[in-house]
């Protein structure tokens, strides 16, 4: 079955994923379940507590309650199904390296799993720390940082020297010959000079990864207000360079939409509730529980997720469509329970026929 085919039929799904017809429901259920056979990214929060205080965290750390002990971490890791290496584990806080047990749990899951990557601030990694994540044998590390100046970086941590403590923490890494990458949130106070960054991760020797910011509160000064600001910078980070272009190119090539959530994302918070992407507030199950696939199984009849899923009414007769699907939602269902509108961000919908190598200056969302 060619890709082309299999997107047709994923989009087809989406079209109809509200559907209460016996066939949608049948067909919905096989889609579900082939997904736990395609690429996915699993995203575990190993822990809720960190050494900085950002502005723009999503995981809220800090507030306590309780965290997933390591025998369930290594449960988890048992029951996961790898088809063709087509799972990745990406492990998050939190700060992870606050954990006592993280390299327990990283050497745990290197023997079962291919690609483990590593999300952190850096502050905490010291030239002994960089030489032990090497010998891990992982894959990658994405460390957050906010902007190549140390007072707007520092602004967001609200931490006095974390700009450098992260940089030396990046350094490090870099020397120990660990794969490394930035990791910067697309903000109203570091939009109007990614290109710096760029070329200070760069200068660095290390690669760059960057999203959107998604609102948290309806009045978020974190946000780019401005729909035109924010579609350059988006346009911006699409076309940073003819590679990194045909990367999510080739990205978008095998997935039927451009959000990931639950599709090629599944996230596990620090208490174990499962979600479709680290940004909504969307509880399917926990882990704690109840088995990962159980709960993965029985995803296609939560009406709360179909929704999620489903294609705004507003969206349909959208050029785009096909690709955006109605963009991100996650703001308007963690602020609204409104999972049915599109991403507040989108200009559209737009009825001129727009090429795909052009999409990054109309889409709300780069995948």
């Amino acid at each position: 079955m060619t890709d082309l085919l299999i997107k047709k039929i994923y989009r087809f799904m989406y079209r109809n994923i509200n559907s209460k017809s016996v066939i949608h429901s049948a067909a919905r259920k096989i889609f579900f379940t082939s997904l736990n056979y395609k690429y996915r990214a699993i995203k575990l929060h190993i822990n809720n507590n960190c050494n900085l205080k950002c502005k723009n965290c999503y995981c809220h750390s800090g507030e306590g309650g309780p965290v997933l002990k390591k025998e369930e971490i290594f449960y988890l890791i048992d029951q996961l199904k790898i088809v063709n290496q087509n799972l990745n584990l990406h492990i998050l806080g939190g700060e992870p390296l606050l954990r006592e047990d993280l390299f327990e749990i990283i050497s745990y899951a290197g023997k079962k799993l291919k690609k483990i990557i590593l999300f952190t601030n850096a502050t905490l990694i010291s030239p002994e720390i960089a030489r032990k994540i090497k010998d891990l044998r992982i894959a990658a590390v994405i460390a957050t940082l906010h902007s190549s100046d140390k007072n707007i970086h520092d602004s967001i941590t609200q931490e006095n020297a974390s700009w450098d403590r992260t940089v030396s923490g990046m350094r490090y890494l870099i020397e120990a010959g660990v794969p490394t990458y930035s990791f910067t949130v697309l903000m109203s106070c570091n939009a109007g000079h990614l290109d710096k960054i760029e070329h200070f991760v760069k200068g660095l020797g290390a690669k760059t990864v960057y999203l959107p910011y998604i609102k948290q509160c309806p009045q978020d000064s974190l946000c780019i207000a401005n729909k035109k600001e924010f579609q350059e910078a988006l346009s911006w980070m699409f076309n940073k360079s003819e590679k990194y272009k045909n990367k999510l190119l080739s990205i978008l090539n095998k997935r039927p939409k451009a959000c990931s959530a639950f599709v090629s994302i599944i996230n596990i918070k620090s208490d174990g509730t499962l979600t479709p992407c680290p940004f909504v507030e969307l509880g399917l199950g926990n882990i704690k529980n109840e088995k990962f696939y159980s709960i993965l199984d029985r995803a296609h009849s939560n009406k709360d997720l179909l929704d999620f899923l489903s294609i705004p009414g507003e969206c349909e007769r959208c050029s785009l469509v096909d690709i955006c699907g109605g963009g991100c939602k996650a703001f308007r269902y963690n602020a609204y329970r409104d999972a049915i509108t599109k991403d507040e961000n989108c200009s559209g919908p737009f009825k001129e026929r727009i090429p795909v190598d052009r999409i990054g200056s109309f889409l709300p969302y780069v995948f």
